[in-house]
């Protein structure tokens, strides 16, 4: 064991900090569906479609110029395989003229048995190939 030995480990601990992170908690699932968001601190609404959902966040795409801080909070209203949700949320990233994350924040017992149940029927779908 010499120094070259020292030497790949350290490449390896920097190669493993340096991997860009992966966040989600979650499998999010390919879904679609209408949502409208309400900015409350701001009074910015916008409307756009749900592209993916998971137990604790979604991606909503939409046109609309977002201006919303990271963390702030939102009102969520979407409708997904004809189940509808309202609940609270708040901003996890936002890309210019493509859309923004959320990760859910508070979620009433009944609603999330619905989204768990939304869920499984998701992750149930034959996938294209």
């Amino acid at each position: 064991m010499g120094s070259n030995d020292a030497g790949l480990k350290a490449e390896a601990a920097i190669s493993e900090l340096t991997k860009p992170s992966e966040r989600r908690i979650a499998t999010r699932h390919a879904c679609d569906g209408f949502a409208e968001v309400i900015v409350p601190a701001s009074g910015f609404l916008f409307r756009g479609e749900v592209a993916n959902l998971s137990e604790f966040g979604c991606f909503i795409k939409t046109r609309a110029r977002l201006n919303i801080r990271r963390s702030a909070e939102a009102e969520l209203r979407f409708t997904v395989n004809q189940e509808q949700f309202h609940l609270m949320a708040r901003t996890a990233m936002v890309k210019a003229g493509v859309g923004a994350g959320f990760e859910f924040a508070v979620i009433e017992p009944v609603t999330h048995k619905s989204l768990l149940a939304l869920i499984d029927e998701l992750a149930a779908r034959p996938t294209a190939l």
